[in-house]
């Protein structure tokens, strides 16, 4: 194994007019305390002024910044592109609006130093608009170490966290494992790639010291837009399902518990907007095995699936 020093580490930037973010990103980038690394910039065809302000990035290190055109695919694509043209050990997929803080890249690979390359690194993330001092620490139960990676996903599944994309250092050997984004998916595309990344991982090892700060209020994010079409709604479901290749690995009790906990949960959020997509989430619930549904979602429609059952509790919640 390399030295920790002698490890290349690659940026991964999908962007797609975030002229007013990308220079701030890069900078994130450009003050970390490793230095060994490279950045792979794609752009999706954007239309503002984003390569003007990314190409004199590009003439400062023209060894370390590289900059690719993309032909408006999406971001996973953008990213299956970049990590084609990356060199690195290891990969940092970040987004064109949110950040590193300095020594988030040198804090992982220490843990890596210490536990071999077959294992995943993550850390904490927060929210912030505006002014990165904004931000909010998020406090999740699954920020820690997990000797099997399996049981994240399922504590994860469970309503106990979630990982924000860039926290997460990633071997370079457990990406071509994992194979690329789905590129057909809308929403939930990280959850998706990451949770077949995660079980060729014989470990997880959290970095407290490291973090990321994730912009909330970008008008481009693709959160913003049309959260709860049907297009998106239907692309949730499938990358749900697809969660489901887990069992071929790891089949218990509480996987099978955790996978039906995002179908309860997708009932929750589309049943009075989407009842034939709901109709399949359904199924799906059923064909893992599993006969009683359990509250998910908010305190108040908690407290009805225990006085009148889950569906009937959905049928409330449509009319009201």
């Amino acid at each position: 194994m390399k030295r920790i020093n002698d490890q290349l580490v690659t940026v991964l930037i999908p962007n797609r007019n975030s002229s007013i973010y990308i220079a701030e990103t890069l900078d994130s980038v450009l003050t970390q305390t490793y230095t060994n690394w490279e950045c792979i910039i794609v752009d999706d065809h954007s239309t503002d002024n984003s390569l003007e302000i990314i190409k004199p990035y590009i003439e400062k290190q023209p060894d370390k910044i590289k900059l690719f055109l993309n032909t408006r695919k999406g971001a996973c694509s953008a990213r299956n592109v970049a990590f084609k043209y990356s060199e690195g050990d290891y990969i940092q997929y970040l987004d064109a609006d949110d950040l590193l803080s300095p020594n988030k890249i040198e804090e992982q690979l220490k843990l890596f130093s210490q536990f071999g390359e077959n294992i995943l690194v993550n850390c904490k993330w927060g929210r912030f608009t505006g002014n990165k001092e904004s931000v909010k620490w998020e406090k999740q139960p699954i920020d820690k170490d997990y000797d099997h990676p399996i049981d994240w996903l399922t504590e994860s599944w469970m309503g106990k966290g979630m990982a924000q994309t860039a926290v997460w250092l990633t071997p370079r050997h457990l990406i071509e494992k994992a194979g690329p984004w789905n590129e057909s998916l809308q929403i939930n595309q990280d959850g998706e790639f990451f949770s077949r990344v995660l079980i060729h991982a014989q470990a997880i090892k959290f970095a407290p010291d490291a973090g990321v700060y994730y912009r909330s209020g970008n008008v481009q994010s693709i959160t913003q837009n049309k959260p709860q079409s049907r297009a998106k709604a239907e692309s949730l479901l499938r990358s749900y399902q697809s969660y489901e290749r887990v069992l071929s690995i790891h089949d218990t009790p509480a996987i099978r518990k955790a996978l039906g906990n995002n179908y309860l949960t997708y009932l929750y959020q589309f049943n009075s907007l989407f009842p034939d997509l709901c109709n399949k989430a359904e199924q799906a619930f059923k064909e893992l095995g599993l006969k009683k549904m359990w509250a998910v979602g908010g305190k108040s429609f908690q407290k009805l699936v225990k006085i009148v059952g889950f569906r009937n509790a959905l049928k409330i919640k449509k009319i009201t």
